[in-house]
C-alpha cells in the first residue's frame, strides 16, 4: 500500500483555480461593502488597524470597549452548481454584502443612539406636544455643524425611516414661513460657528505657507 506522499492528489490542477476564484469572490464583497459604506463616510477618513478584541486610549477613565463584529451567512446549492447557474456566484457575494451593511447600520446606529443618551443629548417624541417640525428644530439648535477638508461648513444629514420622512416633509409643509425662517437663520448661526471653530483650531498649529 502507498503511503501518504506516494497517493496521487485528484483535481490538484484545480487547486489554485478555487483559490483565485476565492480571492475574488472576497475583493468583490470588499469593494462593494466599501461602495456602500462611502454613502455614509468619506473613505479618506477611513482607516483600518490591526488589534485584538478589545482597545482604549491611555486616558481613558472607562474600561475598554469591546470591538463589535459583523457576520454574514449564505448558502449555495449544489443543483446550482451541477447546472451551471452562474447567477448563483452573483446572488452569493450580493447576499453577503447586504447582510454585512445591515449589520454595519445597526451597530452604527445602536452606538449613536447609546453616545447620546450617555450625554442626554436626546429629544422625546412627548416634549413639544407631539409637533415633529418644533422637535426637528429643537433638535438643530442642540447640535454642532462640522466642516469638510477644505474648512467649508457642512449641515447635518438626517437618517429617519422612509415613512416616518414622508409624515415629516409633510408637517414641515405646513409649517408657516416664519417657522422656515427661524430654521434657516438656527442653520446659518450652526454654520457660521463650525467655521469660526475650525478657525481656531488651525491658528493653534504653525505653519508656513508654500
Amino acid at each position: 500500500m502507498p503511503d501518504h506522499s506516494q497517493r496521487p492528489s485528484f483535481f490538484s490542477y484545480l487547486r489554485d483555480d478555487m483559490e483565485e476564484l476565492d480571492q475574488y469572490v472576497h475583493r468583490q464583497i470588499h469593494v462593494r461593502l466599501a461602495q456602500r459604506r462611502m454613502s455614509l463616510f468619506d473613505e479618506r477618513n477611513v482607516h483600518t488597524y490591526r488589534h485584538g478584541n478589545r482597545w482604549t486610549n491611555d486616558v481613558a477613565d472607562d474600561a475598554a470597549s469591546e470591538i463589535s463584529k459583523m457576520s454574514a451567512e449564505t448558502t449555495i446549492y449544489s443543483i446550482d452548481i451541477i447546472n451551471h447557474d452562474t447567477s448563483t456566484l452573483e446572488n452569493y457575494i450580493e447576499n453577503m454584502v447586504e447582510q454585512l451593511y445591515r449589520s454595519l447600520m445597526t451597530h452604527l446606529y445602536e452606538a449613536i443612539g447609546d453616545a447620546a443618551e450617555s450625554t442626554g443629548n436626546t429629544i422625546s417624541t412627548s416634549e413639544h406636544n407631539g409637533d415633529k417640525p418644533a422637535g426637528f428644530l429643537a433638535m438643530m439648535k442642540r447640535i454642532q455643524f462640522g466642516v469638510d477638508r477644505y474648512g467649508r461648513a457642512t449641515r447635518p444629514s438626517l437618517h429617519i425611516a422612509p415613512q416616518a420622512g414622508k409624515e415629516l416633509m409633510k408637517a414641515l409643509d405646513k409649517k408657516p414661513p416664519e417657522f422656515h425662517l427661524e430654521f434657516e437663520a438656527v442653520a446659518r448661526e450652526k454654520e457660521t460657528a463650525a467655521i469660526a471653530r475650525e478657525a481656531e483650531r488651525l491658528s493653534r498649529y504653525r505653519w508656513k505657507p508654500r
